[in-house]
């Protein structure tokens, strides 16, 4: 058995704006994000991305822990590698696609030189075929695997709010009635609706969340996994499997529908299907949002919708950067990428397989290109580059309304992304 875990960032892959802010183990996949799935006691990324991981964590990063037996696990995996726990020492398993290392247990001095890049000489390798690994985006939403990660959170949380007293039981349903004790949450059966939040384990809530009259819990499917202090509104039809993160508030009439994951403190309204929303993130209004992944700290604004078929049916093609290739994605349903503090104005269309750069303002009546650079202030006018100041100052906004500052590593961060879109010109 391994010792210490270590995760590591390789720079592998092609994320675009998922990893513009965030290290790739900060990703979020489900009810967990990266680091917390592979159950990180250490974290090495790069020196710049440091102050903010550390911060988000809460764990050492950058530094090895005492020990003398290490398994080093990539930041892009989206599960542990079944046989990564059996690794002997000097022992590898690597990616058949293109030999990136996904697990290896090693020594203190094995493990030093591998966070740097230098990998043991004598490290025995073996392939693994169809790793559960990020290299585009859409990686995030394979079906199957995202079906079975969101099973194997709900397990998780279940288990852990149990143990801690968490755990709503239907005799709790009353702490859940309004002021007048008059309202109750409803679930569908598949044969017949009655007056229950949940029952057994298809349906796991904490007990601190709310859950409003004739809302219906659908966990026919998968499991519909409710967090700590979210809210859920009258009427609103959540479909399983579904996560549902801290402090999110659903609006009244929402329908989720299956494999949708909102991160902590999201609004969500009108109709969200197959999609992952990191945290922080507003969809309070109606509108269509499908097979998309949505950064921190965006806003979408009312009616604003998208695409995520084409009218041939075929397969969707997307760029995940202006200055990448037009890639293949293996899917038919596949609507966007929208990278963190993206705004967009109200009616706002997003076409199929679009991408959306960080800190991007879209406020044209047609819709936006779609390989939108990071930094674009879109209008009917033309395009230019979202001045650096007036960004700042909305960010400031924004982040006030949810109680948090722009923390100067971030502030940092924000504006060596802001140079970078800009040609060096912020």
């Amino acid at each position: 058995m391994a010792g210490a875990r270590i995760v590591f960032e390789d720079g592998g892959g092609r994320l675009g704006p998922l990893t513009d802010l965030r290290a790739a183990c900060e990703v979020r996949s489900g009810a967990f994000v990266g680091w917390q799935r592979l159950a990180a006691d250490a974290i090495f990324v790069a020196a710049e991305r440091e102050p903010m991981v550390r911060l988000r964590t809460g764990l050492k990063v950058n530094a090895l822990p005492k020990g003398s037996r290490f398994l080093l696990l990539n930041g892009r995996l989206l599960e542990e590698p079944r046989d990564a726990r059996r690794l002997a020492m000097g022992e590898a398993l690597c990616d058949a696609a293109d030999g990136s290392v996904l697990a290896a247990c090693l020594d203190e001095t094995g493990a030093a030189g591998a966070i740097e890049g230098r990998w043991p000489d004598a490290m025995r390798r073996a392939s693994l075929d169809a790793a559960s690994i990020m290299r585009r985006p859409w990686d995030l939403l394979a079906n199957e695997a995202f079906e079975r990660r969101l099973a194997a959170d709900a397990d998780e949380l279940a288990r852990r709010w149990k143990k801690s007293g968490e755990l709503a039981k239907p005799s709790q349903v009353a702490a859940w009635r309004n002021d007048k004790g008059r309202s109750w949450a409803m679930r569908w059966t598949g044969k017949r609706t009655r007056p229950i939040a949940f029952e057994g384990d298809a349906v796991i809530v904490h007990a601190s969340a709310r859950v409003d009259a004739f809302a219906v819990l659908d966990s026919s499917h998968g499991p519909v996994v409710i967090d700590r202090d979210a809210h859920i509104g009258a009427h609103a039809v959540l479909q399983g499997p579904l996560y549902v993160g801290p402090g999110t508030i659903v609006a009244p009439g929402a329908l989720l529908k299956a494999r949708t994951v909102l991160g902590p403190r999201c609004r969500a309204a009108g109709e969200i299907g197959a999609s992952i929303f990191h945290g922080e993130s507003n969809k309070a209004h109606d509108g269509h949002l499908g097979d998309a992944i949505v950064g921190r700290w965006v806003n979408l604004g009312a009616g604003t919708v998208n695409s995520n078929l084409l009218n041939t049916y075929g397969e969707v093609s997307m760029r995940v950067e202006p200055d990448a290739p037009l890639e293949r994605t293996g899917r038919q349903f596949m609507g966007c990428l929208i990278g963190d503090h993206v705004k967009t104005a109200i009616g706002t269309r997003i076409m199929t397989g679009t991408t959306l750069g960080a800190g991007s303002m879209i406020a044209s009546s047609v819709p936006p290109p779609t390989s939108t650079p990071r930094f674009s202030w879109i209008t009917d006018d033309g395009a230019k580059v979202h001045r650096l100041d007036r960004f700042l100052a909305t960010a400031e906004v924004v982040m006030k309304r949810r109680n948090e500052t722009l923390h100067p590593a971030e502030r940092a961060e924000i504006e060596a992304l802001h140079a970078k879109a800009a040609g060096g010109a912020a």
